[in-house]
C-alpha cells in the first residue's frame, strides 16, 4: 500500500516550524534589537525599491543575487502601519521563517514519496528544521534559509530521476538550480556537480524503481552521449539562462557584465581587508593550509554522510557509483570556498561550509529507499541526525568556531552596538527634516531603514547620486553623512571619491556631528 500523509499533517508542521522560527526572530531583531547586518542589507534594499526618493526595481542592487529581496518586497507592502519590517527587518525574518517552513514539509514529503515510514519522515523533517544551527538560519533572516530549500528540492529530486528516470524530476530540479542562483552564487559550483552527476548516471547508474524497464543492452556509447546531451539541455538551461541575463543585467544598467564581481561593492571589495588577517594570509597560496581550514569546518556538518557510509557498510551496499554522485554534490560548494580561499576573497565564516548538511540530508531519503525498512536502518539515519545536533549545537555556542553566529546567541551585547545608527536616524528625522543629506546606502542601511522620512536622503541607487556626490554645493547637498573606514569591509562612495573625507572632510564642508565614534555628519558651505 502506498504510504501517504493527509495534508494536514503537512500544513501543520509547516505552520509549527513556521512559528517557532519568526517567533526567535522577532524577539531577537525587535525584541532585543539585534539584525545581523546582511539580513538587514537584504531588507534595505528591497526598501530602495518601494520607498526611496527614485523608487525603481534596479535599486535592488547588482552585487547580491536578488531573489530574497524580491521576496521581502512583498513582506515590505504595509511598511507605513507596521515600519518594524523595515527598522527591525523583519521582513527579512518573515522570508526566512517561510522557507524554514518550506523546507521542513519538502523534507517530510521527500520521506513519504519514497515509501518511508510516516512516523520516520515526521522525525527526520523536525530533526533537521530543529538542528539549532539550521534553526538559526531560519530565524535570522539571512538568504541562507530561501538557499538550503532550493538545493534540498534540487537533490530530492535529482534522487527521484535516479530511482525512477521521470523527466518531471528533471524539470524540477533545473528550475531549482535557476532559483538557488538568483539566491546564492553558490549555486554555480552545484549545478557543476549535477552536470557531472549526470554523466554518471546515465553511464552507469540504472534506474532502482521495478516499474521501470532497464536501458536495452543494445543501446551503444553514441546514444548515451546523445541521452547526456539532452538532460543537460533540459538541466542547466534554467540555470545559464539565469547567469547570463545577471551578466546582461549588469551590463545594460552598471555598464559592466562583472559589476556583481569586480565592483567597488563586491565581496572582492569587501575582503580586501584579509591582507591584514595572518591567518587568511598564511592560507593564501598554500593549499595544504587551505584544505586542512577546509575540512576542520567542513567536518561538523559531516555526520549524516558519515551515517550514509555505516548504512551501506550494515548492508553490504559498500561502493556504488550513486555514492560518487553524492560526494560530488557534497564538495562541489565546499571546492568554491578552497579556491576563494586561495585568492583572499573569502573571511571563511563558519555557515559558509554548512551546504554539505542539507545536500547530504536531501539525499537520506533515497538511501533509506535502497535499503530494507528495519528498526536498525531507521535508528542509524536518526542517530545520525541527533548527533549533528549536538556537534553542530556545541559549535555554535563556541565562538572560537562560530563567531560570527555565535553573536545571535548574545544578542544583547550586540544589539547595543547597533544604536547608534537608530540615534542618527532619530536625530536626522527630528533635527534635520527637509534637508537633503546624501549617505551611501552601503553602509547607511539602517540609519535609511530606522527613519521614517527616508524620502529625504540621496542614497546610492539614486539617479541624482553620482552628480550629487561629484558636485554637492551646484546640486543642492546640505548634509553628507559618513561612516568610519573599516578593514574589513569596502570604502564608502564618499571616501573613495574625496580621499580621507570621514577624518578630513573638505574645503566645502564642516563638522556639523558626530555620533558614536562611528559617524560624522558634514554640512555642505555655500
Amino acid at each position: 500500500m502506498e504510504v501517504r500523509l493527509p495534508k494536514s499533517v503537512y500544513w501543520v508542521l509547516f505552520l509549527f516550524i513556521f512559528s517557532l522560527e519568526f517567533a526567535a526572530g522577532y524577539y531577537v531583531s525587535h525584541v532585543i534589537g539585534y539584525v545581523h547586518s546582511d539580513a538587514m542589507s537584504r531588507v534595505a534594499n528591497a526598501f530602495y525599491v518601494l520607498y526611496s526618493r527614485d523608487p525603481h526595481l534596479a535599486a535592488i542592487g547588482f552585487v547580491w543575487n536578488p531573489l530574497p529581496s524580491l521576496v521581502e518586497l512583498l513582506f515590505l507592502l504595509p511598511y507605513h502601519w507596521l515600519p518594524e519590517l523595515a527598522s527591525s527587518a523583519l521582513a527579512g525574518v518573515l522570508m526566512s521563517s517561510v522557507f524554514a517552513g518550506m523546507t521542513a514539509v519538502l523534507l517530510a514529503r521527500a520521506a513519504v514519496d519514497f515509501g518511508l515510514s510516516r512516523t520516520f519522515a515526521v522525525l527526520l523533517s523536525l530533526s533537521f528544521s530543529c538542528n539549532p544551527f539550521m534553526f538559526l538560519f531560519g530565524a535570522n533572516g539571512l538568504s541562507d534559509a530561501p538557499f538550503i530549500f532550493f538545493i534540498m528540492y534540487a537533490v530530492v529530486h535529482l534522487t527521484h530521476w535516479i530511482y525512477g528516470r521521470r523527466v518531471g524530476s528533471l524539470i524540477k530540479v533545473s528550475f531549482a538550480l535557476a532559483l538557488a542562483f538568483w539566491t546564492r552564487y553558490e549555486a554555480v559550483p552545484l549545478g557543476a556537480a549535477v552536470a557531472l552527476a549526470i554523466i554518471l548516471i546515465v553511464l552507469w547508474i540504472p534506474p532502482a524503481d521495478p516499474r521501470v524497464d532497464p536501458p536495452k543492452r543494445q543501446y551503444g556509447m553514441m546514444h548515451k552521449l546523445f541521452h547526456i546531451e539532452g538532460t543537460w539541455s533540459m538541466v542547466m538551461a534554467p540555470v545559464v539562462f539565469s547567469g547570463l541575463l545577471w551578466l546582461w543585467f549588469n551590463y545594460s544598467i552598471m555598464g559592466d557584465a562583472l559589476y556583481f564581481l569586480r565592483s567597488e561593492y563586491s565581496n572582492v571589495a569587501q575582503a580586501q581587508g584579509l591582507a591584514t588577517e595572518q591567518t587568511f594570509v598564511d592560507i593564501m597560496g598554500n593549499p595544504l593550509l587551505g584544505l586542512v581550514f577546509v575540512a576542520k569546518k567542513t567536518a561538523y556538518y559531516s555526520l549524516p554522510l558519515a551515517a550514509i557510509v555505516l548504512l551501506r557498510l550494515w548492508n553490504r551496499r559498500w561502493f556504488l557509483w550513486d555514492l560518487l554522485v553524492l560526494l560530488l554534490l557534497f564538495v562541489s560548494i565546499v571546492a568554491l570556498q578552497f579556491l576563494m580561499l586561495m585568492k583572499g576573497t573569502s573571511y571563511g565564516w563558519f555557515r559558509y561550509f554548512m551546504y554539505v548538511f542539507p545536500i547530504t540530508v536531501a539525499w537520506l531519503p533515497y538511501e533509506l529507499a535502497r535499503v530494507k525498512r528495519s528498526f536498525v536502518n531507521y535508528g542509524i539515519v536518526l542517530a545520525g541526525m541527533l548527533g549533528a545536533c549536538v556537534v553542530l549545537g556545541y559549535a555554535w555556542t563556541n565562538p572560537q568556531i562560530a563567531p560570527d553566529e555565535n553573536k545571535f546567541l548574545h544578542a544583547s551585547q550586540y544589539a547595543a552596538s547597533q544604536q547608534v545608527e537608530k540615534e542618527i536616524a532619530r536625530y536626522l528625522d527630528t533635527e534635520l527634516n527637509g534637508y537633503n543629506i546624501l549617505m551611501d546606502s552601503y553602509s547607511a542601511y539602517s540609519v535609511i531603514l530606522n527613519s521614517r522620512h527616508s524620502d529625504k536622503f540621496l542614497i546610492t541607487s539614486d539617479f541624482e547620486f553620482t552628480p550629487s556626490l561629484k558636485d554637492p554645493v551646484g546640486r543642492g547637498v546640505d548634509f553628507i553623512l559618513t561612516a568610519k573606514p573599516d578593514k574589513s569591509s569596502a570604502l564608502s562612495a564618499e571616501e573613495r571619491t574625496y580621499k580621507d573625507f570621514y577624518e578630513k572632510g573638505t574645503e566645502w564642508t564642516e563638522l556639523y556631528k558626530e555620533f558614536g565614534g562611528k559617524w560624522r555628519l558634514y554640512k555642505v558651505i555655500r
